[in-house]
Order: structure tokens, then sequence, then C-alpha cells
């Protein structure tokens, strides 16, 4: 990494986590005593521009939403994206402040985080139930009624650049229980908001892919959800010139 890239990412944590937690705990906790959801949304959209201009001043990173016009403005579907950084949930917050998204329920326990969490009408999910797909139908009754769209990271976690992890099936029980559209992300926000302290400059690109089809199997979704989230953000990677931070075998699908 450029010694420069190393001198802006001090500044950059030096300003973005006071920032995160003076502008949640005083503007948007308060925001909760709201009668609705609005208020909460408004604080929540504001962090999420306030973050990304802290990341463009101090680191250099720039981002941008490619085929942004496939994303209805309205209506309840599913998002099912690629996930590499704490960028990602602020990407897809520009383009449907409305989202909703899945969180486990010890998140909902957090000072400050759960009653946040529970205003803007996240779903609580318990992560270690064996049992845990068939609440996907419930899940999908909510997000058909509310009118949202429901944000869903097939890889479970954030997944760093060059490591692969298998993709959860929550997403097609989604989709077959309520037959809801799904509209697939690629990303490469992990090569410059990492996971870790030093990030890159560079424009991070959030695209968004023509929807699925309907009435597909699992095996048809699951095949068509690798090449949408894996392989293209994994050409996203190269495309920036980062080809080497990939194993050969990266688009590769893992069981």
């Amino acid at each position: 990494m450029k010694l420069t890239d190393r001198i802006r990412s001090l500044f950059f944590n030096i300003f973005f986590y006071p920032f995160t937690l003076l502008f949640c705990g005083i503007v948007v906790a308060p925001l909760c005593f709201a009668k609705t959801d609005g208020p909460v949304r408004w604080g929540i959209y504001w962090y999420c521009r306030g973050s990304l201009w802290i990341a463009r001043v101090c680191s250099g990173i720039r981002y941008e939403h490619r085929y942004a016009e496939r994303l209805p403005k309205d209506g309840a579907l599913i998002i099912a994206a690629a996930h590499q950084s704490n960028m990602d949930p602020m990407l897809t917050y520009l383009l449907r402040g409305d989202v909703t998204a899945l969180a486990k329920k010890e998140l909902f326990k957090l000072p400050f985080i759960g009653p946040i969490l529970t205003k803007a009408k996240i779903i609580k999910v318990d992560r270690q139930s064996k049992t845990a797909h068939r609440s996907m139908q419930a899940v999908a009754e909510h997000v058909e009624e509310s009118g949202r769209p429901l944000i869903v990271y097939p890889q479970a976690t954030r997944v760093a650049i060059g490591k692969s992890k298998p993709l959860k099936s929550g997403a097609y029980y989604l989709y077959k229980d309520a037959g809801l559209k799904v509209y697939p992300v690629a990303t490469n926000t992990g090569l410059f908001w990492t996971r870790g302290f030093w990030h890159r400059a560079g424009t991070a690109i959030f695209q968004i892919g023509e929807p699925f089809p309907s009435d597909m199997s699992k095996e048809e979704f699951m095949a068509r959800l690798h090449q949408e989230v894996v392989v293209e953000s994994n050409a996203l990677v190269r495309e920036a010139g980062y080809e080497h931070l990939l194993p050969k075998d990266a688009d590769k699908p893992l069981k």
C-alpha cells in the first residue's frame, strides 16, 4: 500500500470514528423518540452522506452507482449484494432510503444501536437457530406487506478481497416464498474502504445487476447468484487494476 494512502488513512480514522459516535449518539439516537421511523431514517441518511464525505476528503475514496437505473425507486424487492466493506450498506441506503435488513438478535440489546435498529424497522433474526431458514417465509411476508426493499448478504459477513465464503441460500427462500424480484449487486468496495485500519484511494463501484427471472430452481438461482455477486465482483477488482490480489481460482464456486 502506498505511503500516501497510509497517511490519509490516519486522517480518515481520526475523523470517522468520533463522527460516528457523536452523530449517532447526539443526532440519530434521540430521533428514536419520534412517532414514525421517518426522522431516524433521515438521520441515518445524513450519517451515510457524512461518512462518505469523510472517506472522500480524507482517504480519496469515491464511489459510483453503476446501473442504478435498474433498481426501482419504490416497492418491495430483494437486493442480494456482495459484502466487502462498511461502505456497502451506506451505498445501498443512498439508493433506497426505505431499505430494511436482517440483523442478529444480539445487536438489538446494545445501547444506542438497539433502539435505532428497532425504530428503523430492521428485522431481528436468530442466526444460531437450526431452523432459521423457516423464518424466511415470515420475513418475506413482512417485506411484501411493508412495500420496502430488503438487503441481504448471501456471504453472510464481510469478505475481504481474495477470500471466499460459501453463499447462503436465504435469498432463494425469500425469492421463492414471496415471489419478489431479486436484484444482485457486485462491488469492489473492499479494495478501498477495507476491513482494517489502512485504506486506499480510488473509486468504489456498486453495480446493480438485472433482476433474476421468475421460477428458477434452487440450483439455477444459486448458480446465477454466484455469477452476479462473486464473479462480477472479482471482475470489478480486476477492472480497478488489482487482479494480483485475487487467487487463480477466485471465480470457482464453493460448496
